[in-house]
């Protein structure tokens, strides 16, 4: 058996603020095979988006960010790697969509030599070539009359042909993975199905993983082998996404998946919310961090912080009433 492309183990954030300590990441482990897909869904500020940053450790100079654990990628753990080294592997080996194109494309310069740009960065090649190159991106992704449009600034662009660009950047030097944080966020429904289509094209026609972060079990299900269901800063629930869709077990995945809309629906039905709100970030729970919004708490379930219980070889909930529970949904 060849090992995993990616495997986390046992990964912890925090953040040193003037108000205490923020544990956005907590104990979060998981596998990522090659050419596969895993998402990663949850609400805002469950770490999702936390956790795709501290693989690549993309956090700002005057951030106080203290990351420990293990990032494996092809055996080498980034957590250890030098500066230098790290961005050898951004772009180059990883790559990554951010889910706001406007703030993360340079506003006075021309889209195609942002494209152009980072494929000097990481490969010996003559401007000629890559703006060449760039030409070629843009039109795989699916920008019209690429040649012309390479001199437009990003402004003239559409929001849903800006995150094109993006990932035409993303994927310039053709990375072994791609992380894709919230790519869909703020497009139309028709915008939001193109892009999916597209990055699943781009992950078969490159061979690349993808790591697909989102609130929205829709986007999971549209793209991903695989789901981690994240909670508090950690991993609550993992299973293949049809049977994790099929028979979820962690309370919190039924609430999730009860508020996405189905055609069954009666008319005028109501989506019930999750009771509640998440908890606070400066303070760690004993026990299950959501314990006090689930509708089948117990005693222990307040005290001790449970662990994940294996359902079935591909399939992992980490709640204390997982058994008795099964598949619930």
């Amino acid at each position: 058996m060849t090992s995993p492309l990616l495997e986390v183990k046992d990964l912890h954030t925090e953040f040193r603020t003037k108000d205490g300590r923020v544990r956005a990441v907590n104990s979060v482990s998981f596998k990522l095979e090659h050419g596969e897909a895993v998402g990663f869904v949850g609400e805002s500020g469950s770490g999702k988006s936390v956790t795709a940053l501290s693989i690549l450790r993309l956090f700002g100079p005057f951030t106080d960010a203290h990351i420990r654990g293990q990032v494996l990628y092809e055996g080498r753990d980034l957590l250890n790697l030098g500066a230098k080294e790290m961005r050898g592997i951004r772009g180059r080996e990883i790559g990554m969509v951010f889910q706001d194109p406007l703030t993360s494309l340079n506003p006075l310069m021309p889209v195609g030599q942002q494209v152009a740009e980072c494929i000097q960065l990481h490969e010996s090649v003559g401007k000629e070539v890559a703006n060449r190159r760039a030409v070629e991106l843009l039109e795989l992704v699916g920008i019209p009359d690429p040649k012309n449009r390479c001199e437009d600034l990003p402004h003239s662009f559409s929001g849903g042909m800006r995150q094109r660009i993006m990932i035409a950047i993303a994927v310039a030097s053709k990375p072994r993975l791609l992380i894709a944080d919230e790519p869909t966020t703020a497009l139309d429904v028709t915008v939001q199905a193109q892009i999916l289509l597209l990055l699943n094209d781009l992950q078969r026609e490159l061979g690349m993983a993808l790591i697909m972060i989102s609130h929205d079990f829709g986007v999971i299900a549209a793209t991903c082998d695989r789901v981690n269901v994240m909670y508090a800063g950690r991993i609550v629930e993992h299973a293949f996404t049809e049977e994790l869709f099929r028979s979820a077990n962690h309370p919190y995945t039924e609430g999730l998946l009860k508020l996405v809309p189905s055609l069954e629906q009666q008319k005028g039905e109501q989506l019930v919310p999750i009771t509640g709100q998440p908890p606070d970030a400066f303070e760690l729970l004993p026990g299950c961090s959501f314990a006090p919004r689930c509708p089948h708490v117990a005693q222990i379930c307040r005290e001790t912080q449970p662990q994940s219980n294996v359902l079935s070889p591909s399939h992992g909930s980490a709640c204390w009433l997982s058994a008795e529970r099964g598949g619930s949904v």
